[in-house]
This record gives C-alpha cells, sequence and structure tokens, in this order.
C-alpha cells in the first residue's frame, strides 16, 4: 500500500514545489541536513532514490518563510 504523504524522485519534489529539478537538487544539502529528504534502496538491481513526505517539506518551507527566506 503506498502512503499518499510520499514523494519519490527528484521531479515529484520539484513538482510538489512548482520549480525545476536543479533548484531542489541544488538544495540537497540543506534538505537533508533538516531532515526533509532521505534515500532508500530498493528494486532490482538495488539503486538509492530519494523520497520525502509532503508534510515535511511543508514545514520546512513554512519554517523558512517564517525566517524571511526565500524558498
Amino acid at each position: 500500500m503506498a502512503n499518499p504523504d510520499l514523494l519519490v524522485g527528484w521531479k515529484a519534489i520539484a513538482d510538489f514545489f512548482g520549480v525545476s529539478e536543479r533548484f531542489v537538487k541544488n538544495r540537497r544539502k540543506e534538505l537533508m541536513d533538516a531532515g526533509v529528504i532521505f534515500y532508500r534502496v530498493a528494486g532490482k538491481p538495488k539503486s538509492k532514490r530519494v523520497c520525502a513526505f509532503k508534510s515535511l517539506l511543508k514545514t520546512w518551507a513554512m519554517l523558512k518563510a517564517s525566517k524571511g527566506e526565500k524558498l
């Protein structure tokens, strides 16, 4: 059963914010440090996929906005 709050892949995360994949990838370290994105290994052959929960992304974006920072 898939979790509707889970986004898998850079494209899905970028689409959630309405920005480019490059924009999100450039903020990878910031997102990792905040605990917003994580990697999961799955499939055959095993591959690493970036994942994020929509709720954590929303919280992170609101925190940035409250500090007066742009996304």
